[in-house]
C-alpha cells in the first residue's frame, strides 16, 4: 500500500462523495459499489493507482437530489483499495484503507465520475518519542475499567501494541468511537496529530464522566448512543 510520499499529487484522483466522513488514515471501510459511474470509477482505479479519495458533501443529500455534482467540503481522505471483489453484474465490494489527509485544490472536468487535484495536509508525523506523553495518557484512559465496559473500547485493545504508531492509534480510535459527523470531519481536517490526540483525550474523559453518572442514576443511553447498562 502506498504512503502519502508515494502518491503523485500532480495527477487528479477520483472522488467518492458521501454524506459524512467515513474514513480516516490508517482505518479501513468496506464499500459496496453499485452506481454505474462509481463502478467505472472503481474499475479504472483498480487498473491504475488503486487510489480513491473519500469526500464529504457540504449539505445533506436530500438538498441536492437533482444535482449530479453537489458541492463538497474541502478536506478528503485518500484511500487505497486493499481488497476487492467484482460481482457478476459489475458491482464491486471493496475494502478501502485510508492513506493520508488531503484537501481539494480544484476539480477537473470529467465524466461520469468526479476527479480532483489534491494536496496533502499532513506534511510529516512527529517521531514517536515526541508523542510519548500523549500515548501514555491515551493508553491509560483506554485501559480504564469503566471505559472498557464499552464493547468498542474493548475491541480497541488490539491496537495498543507498540507496533501501531500513535498517529494511527488516534485515528483508529476516533473513527471507532466517535459517531458525530461534524466531530469526525473536524478530525479529518485537523492536520496536527498532537491536536487530534488532545481532542481524543478530552472526548474519552467526557465519555467516562457520562458512564460514571449513568452508574449512579441507573441504566440509560448516552448522547453519543453508548449503551450504559
Amino acid at each position: 500500500m502506498p504512503d502519502s510520499l508515494m502518491i503523485d499529487f500532480a495527477k487528479p484522483i477520483p472522488l467518492f462523495p458521501l454524506a459524512a466522513c467515513a474514513l480516516l488514515p490508517h482505518a479501513t471501510v468496506p464499500l459496496h459499489i453499485f452506481e454505474p459511474r462509481y463502478r467505472q470509477m472503481t474499475r479504472e482505479a483498480l487498473d491504475s493507482t488503486g487510489l480513491i479519495a473519500m469526500a464529504v458533501l457540504k449539505s445533506p443529500r436530500s438538498k441536492h437530489q437533482n444535482q449530479s455534482n453537489p458541492p463538497l467540503r474541502e478536506h478528503v481522505c485518500v484511500g487505497y483499495v486493499v481488497r476487492h471483489e467484482k460481482l457478476h453484474d459489475g458491482r464491486y465490494n471493496i475494502l478501502l484503507q485510508g492513506v493520508c489527509r488531503a484537501k481539494i485544490v480544484r476539480e477537473v472536468e470529467h465524466q461520469p465520475y468526479r476527479l480532483a487535484l489534491l494536496e496533502p495536509t499532513e506534511l510529516g508525523t512527529p517521531m514517536e518519542i515526541d508523542l510519548g506523553e500523549e500515548r501514555a495518557r491515551l493508553e491509560a484512559l483506554l485501559s480504564d475499567p469503566l471505559l472498557k465496559q464499552l464493547a468498542a473500547v474493548s475491541a480497541i485493545h488490539q491496537w495498543l501494541s507498540r507496533e501501531v504508531p500513535t498517529a494511527a492509534l488516534v485515528d483508529l480510535v476516533i473513527l471507532s468511537l466517535c459517531q458525530d459527523p461534524e466531530q469526525r470531519y473536524a478530525m479529518l481536517a485537523e492536520a496536527n496529530v498532537e491536536a487530534r490526540a488532545d481532542w481524543l483525550e478530552r472526548y474519552l474523559r467526557q465519555v467516562r464522566r457520562t458512564l460514571e453518572m449513568a452508574q449512579r442514576l441507573g441504566p440509560a443511553v448516552s448522547e453519543d448512543g453508548f449503551p450504559l447498562n
